[in-house]
């Protein structure tokens, strides 16, 4: 084959053109396409009935009438044939997956057991099997030999539950069994998906974000705009998560606008170059972050001080923007690792900004599953699982040691700050201070407050509060020490601002 550079040099013109029959034509075509930037200011060159003479022959089409304006014939015919040629290598390339599938489990020598042909996995392979559960899909057959776990879905149940199969994300875009078709998404999974192989119902959300993430990072644009389309493909039509898919489909939009076309059908030329250099990329990644930060948001789950018999469930972002414009309901349940089902009783109902609950009751070195079903209003947002495992009663016991020597050497250069401060003798102030850290301690270790809250508290306690304040608080603990619950409310909503 001749290089571009000579096909370029040499590409007739005119009426030397003219001379040349369709089927030159259409090589001198297919070679200028190799280049597509290039090939584009040739074609500009030619005579518009000598473009659309080509078109119609790459369609097998008679008629050579047409509206479009000679650059989009030019940009038709590069994709035709960039289209041509792709599923020519696809079809090459499916014919060898094909043939190594046909075998995708062979016998060792001298033994009756059965491996993948994959040399990235060689598992044993059940005789049950006619491909390998382990890395191949289970709607396809095939295995990928580089393999992207961005875009797989695997089913994520628990042993012995999980059929523990998974497949590509655009073989299950394409079944029906999954639930998550594109041209008809069912409603009943909602964020979710069917594993074409047990049926179990699987979440999406977490191959959502991978899109996203990959996207936001991301410098090429074919990637960006495959991502982002698989994105929405994900949560389309969704009810549940419309928050998080309304800048998902800004984004698409942005990006369809400048590029002129839908982002899963536009030519090569404009697929190719870098993302930085596209006037709507700063507005297109600020739409992905601030999904991503939504995202966290709502379905954040984070475990503190997680002992043998309990933990402290926090729900929501770390920053605490959760709550920012809308309050969010949280119910949630836990159960063990090794049951099924959860109880129908809830764990808790907590409602934002106050998302922090202490659980106890819990069985030392054991794990155990949260699930987290998110509202805003009476609509339902997300629902999220994560695990968790209790620590040892030995672990415990080294941690306890470890913290009650951290808040004794807090609480000693507190005292100490707050006595510099004030000028006072210990003998002055020290017996109402120690009061105060020892109720402040008890409405911790009844859970009732946080640490956090707690240092905060006594700090501005001592250095920062004066007469009437600490008479306030005086009045709160002597008015409610016999309801630690209804103290510690008192406490935060009176003081959480000015501390």
């Amino acid at each position: 084959m001749p290089s571009v550079a000579s096909v370029l040099d040499k590409c007739p013109y005119g009426e030397s053109l003219k001379r040349k029959n369709i089927d030159e034509k259409r090589q001198l075509v297919h070679e200028l396409s190799n280049d597509s930037d290039s090939a584009f200011d040739v074609l500009m060159k030619w005579g518009r009935a000598e473009l659309l003479q080509v078109l119609c022959a790459e369609l097998g089409e008679r008629k050579n009438k047409t509206r479009l304006k000679k650059d989009q014939i030019i940009n038709k015919l590069l994709k035709v044939v960039s289209e041509k040629k792709d599923s020519s290598t696809t079809t090459e390339r499916n014919s060898k997956r094909q043939r190594k599938n046909v075998s995708s489990v062979k016998t060792t020598k001298g033994k009756d057991t059965l491996y993948c042909t994959n040399l990235a996995c060689q598992d044993k392979v059940s005789r049950e099997d006619i491909f390998c559960r382990r890395c191949s899909c289970c709607i396809c057959g095939d295995y990928d030999s580089n393999k992207d776990p961005s875009i797989w879905l695997a089913c994520d149940y628990d042993p012995p539950f999980t059929c523990g199969f998974s497949c590509h994300l655009e073989c299950a875009l394409k079944s029906e069994k999954s639930g998550i078709k594109e041209d008809e998404p069912s409603h009943a999974v909602d964020g979710c998906y069917y594993c074409v192989s047990c049926g179990r119902t699987n979440s999406l959300l977490e191959c959502w974000e991978k899109q996203l993430t990959i996207a936001t990072e991301t410098t090429r644009v074919d990637v960006l705009c495959s991502r982002l389309v698989l994105a929405q493909k994900l949560l389309k039509g969704t009810e549940k998560y419309t928050k998080l898919s309304e800048p998902v489909g800004k984004a698409v939009k942005c990006l369809e606008t400048e590029l002129g076309g839908p982002l899963n059908d536009l030519p090569s030329m404009k697929r190719r170059g870098n993302v930085t250099r596209l006037a709507s990329a700063p507005n297109v990644k600020d739409l992905c972050s601030s999904a991503l930060t939504l995202f966290d948001a709502l379905t954040k789950i984070r475990f503190e001080d997680v002992d043998a018999t309990s933990l402290t469930l926090i729900l929501g972002s770390e920053k605490g923007t959760s709550s920012k414009g809308y309050i969010i309901h949280y119910r949630v349940w836990h159960r063990k690792a090794s049951e099924k089902d959860y109880t129908e009783k809830l764990t808790c109902a907590l409602v934002s900004p106050k998302t922090r609950y202490v659980v106890s009751g819990l069985t030392p070195a054991t794990e155990y599953c949260f699930k987290v079903v998110s509202f805003r209003g009476l609509k339902e947002t997300s629902v999220v699982e994560t695990k968790v495992s209790t620590k040892t009663s030995q672990e415990e016991e080294t941690t306890s040691s470890e913290k009650e020597k951290q808040l004794a050497l807090k609480e000693t250069v507190i005292e100490k700050a707050v006595g510099v401060s004030n000028g006072e003798s210990s003998s002055d102030r020290g017996l109402e201070f120690e009061d105060c850290v020892g109720v402040l301690r008890q409405l911790e270790l009844g859970g009732n407050v946080d640490t956090e809250f707690r240092l905060k508290f006594l700090t501005w306690y001592g250095l920062h509060a004066n007469s009437d304040k600490k008479n306030l608080v005086k009045g709160f603990v002597n008015q409610l020490v016999k309801d630690p619950k209804a103290l510690a409310d008192q406490l935060i909503r009176t003081f959480s601002d000015l501390i």
